[in-house]
């Protein structure tokens, strides 16, 4: 019975987290246990233990007497969130330097030509998916399993917010000329080069976010 109920709240955390992530439950929306219980056919347990665990992870606020809604999305943590991925990635990508085997270089060679074809169609949606995955990978590479887990909740969270490349398309063709130079510097173990370039990389793709999200919150 234990495990039971164990994995219907793991199922409704994940399900939860997924809508909130790609944007179906908008910051503020009341998430009502009974809804929810009702939803899924199950009882008001598994789904307080739920938002339960989705409050730890910042994605749910519980309001004492008022309930649980998604949490909102500060310029602060947004900021914060940009800086710890622009501190970490390009450190994650000298230990890559040091532990990517042949299949995985071949697995982003793959990405970066997909990616290409892409941007020659305009197709912005499979840009920044794979993109993303072409990301992940790199970070993957590093063989740190604990700050693997640690960007991609990062990313996770970056994807409530608006696509980059929607807003700033003239980054892409530059973009995609820096995918090519990581994996070159991935093949020649030139962990130095590398993680300049990724920060580079970083740094210039969130300096355009910071600016455009600065101006959006003073706006608003």
């Amino acid at each position: 019975m234990a495990l039971s109920m164990m994995t219907k709240s793991a199922t409704i955390y994940h399900e939860i987290k997924k809508e909130i992530i790609n944007g179906i439950l908008k910051p503020g929306t009341h998430l009502i246990i009974k809804q929810i219980a009702d939803k899924y056919g199950i009882s008001d347990i598994p789904v307080r233990e739920a938002l339960k665990e989705l409050s730890t992870d910042g994605l749910v606020e519980t309001i004492p007497h008022v309930g649980s809604r998604v949490a909102s999305i500060s310029l602060k943590n947004i900021e914060d969130m940009l800086v710890m991925r622009e501190c970490l990635e390009p450190f994650a990508a000298e230990l890559a330097a040091k532990h990517a085997d042949e299949k995985t270089i071949a697995r982003l060679e793959k990405y970066t030509v997909d990616m290409e074809k892409a941007f020659e169609t305009h197709d912005m949606t499979k840009y920044r998916d794979l993109n993303r995955a072409f990301h992940r990978l790199f970070v993957e590479a590093s063989g740190n399993q604990l700050m693997t887990k640690t960007i991609v909740e990062l990313m996770d969270s970056e994807k409530r917010m608006r696509m980059i490349f929607q807003l700033f398309p003239e980054i892409l063709d530059l973009s995609n000329k820096e995918h090519g130079m990581m994996v070159r510097y991935l093949k020649e173990h030139n962990a130095k080069d590398l993680a300049r370039v990724v920060y580079d990389h970083k740094k210039r793709v969130f300096d355009k976010m910071r600016n455009y999200l600065r101006q959006h919150f003073e706006g608003s």
